[in-house]
Parts: C-alpha cells; structure tokens; sequence
C-alpha cells in the first residue's frame, strides 16, 4: 500500500525537482556559452540563474515557508525567458512568447504580492478594506513588471543583448500586460478577503497558514 504522506507530497516533489531541473539547465547553459566565448550572453545567464533563487532568499531573509509554485513560476520564467526566449530565440519564431511570459509573471508577482499584504495584515491587526488591499497588489504588481523592463533596458543598453526586441513597441506591450495581469490578481484578492473564496488564491493562503502557524492560527483564516 503507498504511503499517504507521499501521496500528499507527491505534487511538491515533482515541482521541486522539475524548478531545480531548469536551474541546473541555465547553469549548464551558462556554462556552455563561456566555453563557447560569449560572454556577455553568459554573463546574462548568470544573473537569470542567481534570480531563479529569490523565492528562496525571500523564504530564508523572512524564515517563512512559501508555497512551491512560486519558485516553479519564477524559474519557468527565467529559463522560458533566458534559455528558450533569448538563446534558441523563441521570441522571433513565436509572436505570442514574450506576451505568454508576462503574462505568466505579471499574475505570479500579483498572487506574492497579495500574499504579503494579506498576512501583514491579519497578523498586525491592521484593518485594511478589500479594496485597498487589492489595490496595494495592483500597485505592486505594476512596480514590478516595470522593474523588470529597467532590467531588459540596462541588459540591452550595457551588453548590447536584445531583450526589448522592437523596443518602445516591446516595452508598451509588455507594461499593457503586466497591469491586465496585476489587475487579475488584484480581483482575484479581493474576492478573497471579501467572500474568502478566490480560485487558487484559498488553496495558496491554505498551504501558508499551514506551513507558517507562528504567524496566525488557523481561526484567523477565512
């Protein structure tokens, strides 16, 4: 008979290995553009491969427990954007792949975002309204997507990489899709605290309360 503990850990594993799996691709990527001789695309490569570990920086810097999708997320991401974007130059062959990522990354960022929000404030006693917790997500959300344009801006300006693509057009539509996708997440918030029933938000705040109880008790908890 299988073991019900690894029944119910079973969906971790297979995300844990699968994000360390695309990290030790862009590692071995990295790797082989130096022994090939390009070092600036090597040099890009390894800022990807330090930035598929802030989930666990974050993790560690605040000694809480987040839930696996949001490392899974973000080195999807940055392998998608790095390994198949910008080295085997998916952006060019398929018009839709740097819509895909932002997408992805935009709602990503929102979901953390409202997360960090939503357990301030039921662990301060802060009494925040839906509405300005979702827009607090929102505004996050948009801060972020245009961190990440700066990124791609200085990657192109200093190491003449082509992140931005068609530039001022790239750039436009890539914020146009983090503030639809921010918007997203700031809805699905919402809902959240207001009817506490919101999609995979409930499954995400479920797993933290569980995996972090010296924040709040579960009572706390819609």
């Amino acid at each position: 008979m299988v073991n019900e503990a690894f029944l119910k850990s079973w969906p971790y594993r297979i995300q844990a290995i699968t994000a360390a799996l695309l990290q030790l691709a862009i590692l071995v990527l990295v790797v082989i553009l130096l022994i090939k001789g390009f070092w600036l695309s090597a040099f890009a490569g390894s800022v990807i491969f330090v930035l598929t570990f802030v989930p666990a920086m974050f993790e560690q810097q605040l000694s809480v427990h987040l839930p696996i999708e949001f490392t899974l997320l973000t080195t999807v991401f940055l392998y998608a954007s790095f390994a198949l974007g910008e080295v085997n130059d998916f952006y060019s062959r398929f018009w839709w792949w740097d819509l895909m990522l932002h997408s992805l990354s935009s709602l990503t960022i929102g979901i953390m975002g409202f997360l960090a929000i939503y357990v301030f404030h039921m662990t301060n006693g802060v009494q925040i309204a839906p509405i300005y917790i979702a827009s607090m997500t929102f505004c996050l959300t948009v801060t972020m997507g245009t961190l990440w344009e700066l990124f791609e801006f200085s990657m192109d300006w200093f190491f003449q990489l082509t992140m931005q693509k068609s530039g001022l057009i790239d750039t436009m539509t890539d914020l146009i899709v983090n503030l639809i996708g921010a918007l997203v997440a700031a809805v699905l918030g919402y809902l959240y605290v207001k009817n506490g029933d919101s999609l995979i938000v409930d499954r995400l705040m479920n797993y933290f309360v569980d995996k972090n109880p010296k924040f709040f008790h579960r009572s706390m908890i819609k």
